[in-house]
């Protein structure tokens, strides 16, 4: 777009907007006028300039005047505070929990009970997934949405949604809501209207009058789920169409070509916005554009809509963070953050997908030489971005690793993954997780895994076995993981029960609208008898409770523990041992050195720290074993060390 044809624009909506009714300060003008250029080239290069064009520009300003009017006074002073300090969630206090609202408390009301015992653990980011109105029955967990501007009567309503997002801010946590922005329920009134044949609507999805065009998609499309939803389109009969369902045939791909869809989500994403959402969840990016000889993922034009997202929220609701759930290749991952003149410019934060399932083959293989090879090819984050890291969470446990990754240490790529799923599934001789098989592609050979942190990790075959060591070495390794999570930089998510070591939940199985989906064996419901335990001495769930409390707190009160500082690898020459420093406190750095292995295993630090005489971990508060200088780190134990330089120290200082 030409700058006369810009600012002609511009202006004119400009003037409109100050001869309206909406009371707009000059806070908005001043930040729409950084922007507007912004959101204006980015419409065009989606777009192409034509008068429909200027239509959908003009269209979306409006829309952002009204987001912004509707702001509430409260909100408003969190974006000016944030606007100050952009690294606002980089903070090494912050850490999320993820859970479903109806599993966990019952309801939004349940949930304001609930946040005690979640600041108790030391969470400051609550992430509510799905928890919008959907359909009866099956809902892909609350991923098909029939109301964007409505919570599932069940669970409440927006106002109370509103109050629950005061009560989180006013105890210094934050809300973390999603929002489904590929797709919604062919119940959605969108579907609705199309179906019942308003072509404007018709065009809001995917819709073909024979299969020749959908074949021709079919080509180079993958499936995500073969064994439930085979294909990436379905039949409506109403219609006599065929239309795009990449998920499931319940969930209509929304067609972002057509300017007035990218329209109204923007104004739904800022309706959540003003509910008092602090990070908002953007669900299945990567899917956003669909292109005909493409897998339909990761295409220039989904990472254009979200650019689009992050300036018109820098006009109406700066205070706001994107999350990028793309869970795809390593390399592709970090695009979802922005790159060249737009780094940091389209997600504030995305999952790191392939640390999660790094951490899994490590504790596996008993060695990291995968681990080592997965991160260091993946380039640093922009500045006031970060990953989201974790060791579980609502989906399957998919094995995206780069296949160049798995060929550097040795590995065949696909003899590695049908090892990964045999031995978290305990097919493989000697394991002792009990996971499931999810989604197995007979015509592929891939699959991914099912089931909880405890029970992949052993704890619901040593509970079996009434094998005491069998217990705690499982304690160990899901305390391991966390640990490692905790430190190693981003920030870091409990999943739901695993602070008390939940094992899988079978009971999907007597429930007709889940048993096809064993993801449910890790989505329980949750149990606050076994909460209670937590208070128990000897408990399983005392022990995990409390050390994980333990890290969580230890983690908030170190500085170098923040996003905005990378974690240096460290080399010790032994594979067993993942190591790590960092950097920026007033003490000096912090060492991470965790073994991953079912034996001891001794490390030198002397060749990295010559000047270092003595250490302290600050987990425990007393020295690590040590033999002269070697350093000896237990089966799935780890440190977080500080060079003590003699002197003494306590507790108290942490």
């Amino acid at each position: 777009m030409d700058k006369r044809q810009s600012d002609r624009i511009l202006s004119t909506v400009i003037d409109d907007l100050q001869g309206s009714d909406l009371k707009l300060d000059e806070r908005f003008f001043s930040r729409l006028g950084a922007q507007f250029s912004t959101i204006a080239e980015l419409l065009e290069r989606l777009y192409g300039k034509s008068v429909e064009f200027e239509s959908a520009v003009t269209q979306m300003l409006w829309r952002l005047a009204h987001s912004y009017e509707a702001r509430p006074e409260r909100m408003r002073l969190l974006d000016l505070q944030r606007e100050q300090h952009p690294a606002w969630l980089q903070d090494s206090r912050h850490a999320a929990y993820m859970a479903y609202l109806d599993r966990f408390a019952g309801d939004l009301a349940g949930l304001e009970e609930r946040i005690p015992y979640l600041r108790e653990l030391g969470i400051t980011i609550v992430h509510l997934m799905p928890f919008l109105k959907g359909p009866a029955g099956q809902s892909d967990g609350g991923y098909a949405v029939s109301n964007y501007r409505e919570v599932e009567p069940a669970f409440g309503t927006m106002d109370d949604l509103r109050r629950v997002a005061e009560g989180l801010h006013d105890e210094g946590m934050l809300l973390e809501v999603d929002l489904v922005v590929n797709h919604t329920s062919d119940e959605h009134d969108w579907a609705v209207r199309a179906r019942a044949g308003e072509k404007q609507y018709q065009e809001y999805f995917y819709m073909f009058d024979d299969r020749t065009i959908p074949d021709q998609f079919e080509q180079s499309m993958p499936e995500v789920f073969p064994d439930t939803s085979p294909g990436n389109f379905t039949y409506v009969s109403e219609l006599d169409k065929w239309v795009m369902t990449v998920f499931n045939d319940f969930q209509w791909d929304l067609n972002y070509s057509n300017c007035d869809v990218l329209v109204d989500m923007t104004e739904i994403l800022f309706f959540l916005a003003n509910c008092g959402a602090d990070i908002i969840r953007l669900d299945a990016v990567p899917f956003l554009w669909k292109r005909i000889g493409t897998n339909c993922q990761n295409q220039e034009e989904a990472h254009l809509i979200l650019r689009i997202f992050h300036a018109c929220a820098r006009v109406v609701a700066p205070g706001i963070a994107f999350v990028a759930e793309a869970i795809v290749a390593p390399m592709e991952i970090v695009r979802y953050l922005g790159e060249g003149e737009y780094a940091g410019r389209e997600c504030d934060t995305a999952y790191h997908a392939t640390m999660m399932v790094l951490l899994w083959d490590a504790l596996a293989t008993g060695n990291t030489r995968a681990f080592h090879q997965g991160l260091s090819s993946i380039p640093e984050t922009p500045p006031y971005t970060s990953w989201f890291t974790y060791i579980r969470c609502h989906d399957d446990i998919g094995l995206g690793y780069d296949d160049a990754d798995l060929h550097a240490v040795g590995y065949d790529p696909s003899l590695h993954r049908a090892f990964m799923v045999a031995y978290y599934t305990g097919r493989f001789s000697g394991s002792v997780s009990r996971g499931a098989p999810f989604m197995a592609n007979p015509k592929t050979g891939d699959a991914r895994i099912s089931g909880t942190s405890a029970s992949l990790v052993g704890l619901e075959y040593a509970i079996e076995q009434g094998d005491e060591e069998e217990i705690t070495k499982a304690i160990n390794k899901l305390v391991l993981l966390y640990s490692i999570c905790f430190s190693i930089g981003g920030i870091p998510i409990v999943y739901y029960g695993d602070e008390l070591a939940t094992l899988n939940d079978m009971s999907y199985l007597e429930d007709g609208d889940k048993l096809d989906d064993n993801r449910w064996m890790h989505r329980p419901v949750f149990d606050w008898a076994a909460a209670e335990r937590r208070n128990s001495p000897d408990t399983v769930e005392s022990r995990v409770f409390s050390r994980l409390q333990r890290l969580l707190q230890l983690r908030g009160s170190l500085p170098e523990f923040g996003s905005e500082i990378p974690a240096s690898m460290i080399d010790l020459a032994n594979e067993s041992v993942l190591a790590y420093e960092r950097r920026g406190g007033e003490k000096g750095s912090v060492v991470v050195a965790a073994n991953i292995s079912d034996r001891s295993q001794a490390v030198r630090l002397d060749g990295a720290y010559p000047a270092v005489n003595a250490w302290l971990d600050i987990v425990s508060c007393e020295a690590p074993q040590q033999f002269d200088d070697v350093l000896i780190i237990p089966a799935h134990g780890f440190y977080w060390l500080r060079p003590s330089h003699g002197e003494v120290e306590c507790c108290e200082d942490y």
